[in-house]
């Protein structure tokens, strides 16, 4: 069955917003409004004395739900929590500490980064996950404090799983792990201070992850349609404006864009570092411009969305599931499409923000399958295909 039968689903017609920053399907159509997507991929870790500087501290993110040691020790129906830790057991988590408040360090190295001097003093997190899933930890820095996130199996500096400058990232069974932010010493000097930690986990979806087969109309293709489900390159795309977000809309690409990072941890869960601006203006009238009016817009449907190049004749009704898989693996994330066209060039398949990026593990134009998926029930966010 071709894709125009397959996507006999609504056209989009645009919404009177301002916003219209769609694709023609005429001979020297416009580009879409990321027409090459973004050029940042994930943050790397940079080198640990050099990121700090530039770091300020963000708005305060989450409010802590998670449990706290109690008076006497304990948290509900947990073990005890030990002295001087921090126990979790619900998500997104998040709170301010400070570790030059902190007693004097104990876990100085990480076998994730043996010659990184973390001598510094540390904050410490018992996390309690209820099943297998991916737990992930994220923080912000005062001006002046350089201090890295670590996941651990076991509250032992050899048992490192992931570590980073700004977040960490780890598949995780149920049961008890540790995350650490603990404090860089630059030439002997502790980098210590205040920050922001976030943690989350989610349980990924699991099941089958049948796409569609058929073929993708694309802008200016000259009739050589994209067969479908298709394997290339998938860039990492900027941030939309979510109906949660109400008008005055961004004027600059970074404008109200911290309350856009808070608000979409807090729909889909999803803790990470978040740096990505707003689209920008081609085509729309306001930063975070997609297809028609951000009031069509689920915050949760942007934070997992994907687009592709496709005409508006096969452009899919907004929401419409879509896979995003990393070949080889059962890894992938449910994703929703028909909010944005784009990117331009036609060598990339499509395009999906940083989230997805993040839980795949991959980087701008990293090589991925994306489909259309068989089953339209499914939800959005990260999949276990079986």
């Amino acid at each position: 069955m071709g894709m125009r039968a397959l996507l006999a689903l609504a056209v989009v017609t645009l919404v009177a917003s301002g916003c219209s920053s769609d694709t023609t399907d005429a001979g020297g159509a416009s580009p879409g409004p990321t027409a090459d997507g973004g050029t940042d991929g994930l943050a790397p870790d940079a080198a640990e004395d050099d990121a700090a500087a530039a770091d300020a501290m963000s708005p305060d993110g989450p409010s802590d739900d998670g449990d706290q040691a109690d008076a006497d020790g304990a948290t509900d129906g947990a073990e005890p929590c030990p002295p001087g830790v921090t126990c979790v057991t619900s998500f997104p988590f998040g709170e301010d500490r400070d570790t030059s408040l902190e007693p004097a360090g104990t876990l100085n190295g990480y076998s994730c980064a043996p010659n990184t001097d973390e001598s510094g003093p540390e904050t410490i997190y018992r996390v309690t996950v209820p099943s297998d899933g991916f737990l992930s930890a994220a923080v912000r820095e005062a001006v002046g404090v350089d201090v890295d996130v670590h996941i651990l199996s076991a509250l032992d500096p050899a048992a490192c799983v992931d570590r980073g400058n700004y977040d960490a990232r780890a598949d995780v069974t149920a049961g008890t792990w540790w995350v650490v932010i603990d404090t860089y010493v630059s030439n002997g000097v502790p980098q210590s201070g205040p920050f922001h930690v976030d943690i989350g986990f989610i349980a990924p979806s699991r099941g089958p992850c049948d796409m569609q087969t058929g073929e993708m109309p694309r802008v200016n293709d000259n009739g050589n349609s994209l067969a479908m489900p298709a394997t290339g390159p998938v860039v990492m795309e900027a941030h939309l404006v979510t109906q949660e977000e109400p008008p005055p809309y961004p004027t600059t690409a970074t404008d109200k864009l911290d309350a856009h990072y808070a608000l979409s941890q807090s729909r889909t869960g999803l803790v990470m570092h978040r740096t990505q601006e707003w689209a920008p203006l081609e085509g729309g009238s306001f930063y975070g411009c997609g297809i028609g009016s951000p009031t069509d817009f689920p915050v949760l449907d942007e934070g997992w969305y994907v687009n592709m190049y496709w005409t508006s004749a096969a452009r899919p009704a907004k929401g419409t599931r879509m896979i995003l898989r990393l070949p080889g693996t059962n890894r992938a994330v449910v994703v929703a499409a028909g909010y944005e066209t784009g990117p331009g060039d036609l060598s990339n398949i499509g395009g999906t923000p940083e989230e997805s990026h993040f839980y795949l593990g991959t980087a701008h134009q990293s090589t991925l399958t994306l489909g259309i998926a068989t089953d339209q029930s499914l939800p959005l966010g990260p999949r276990e295909c079986q």
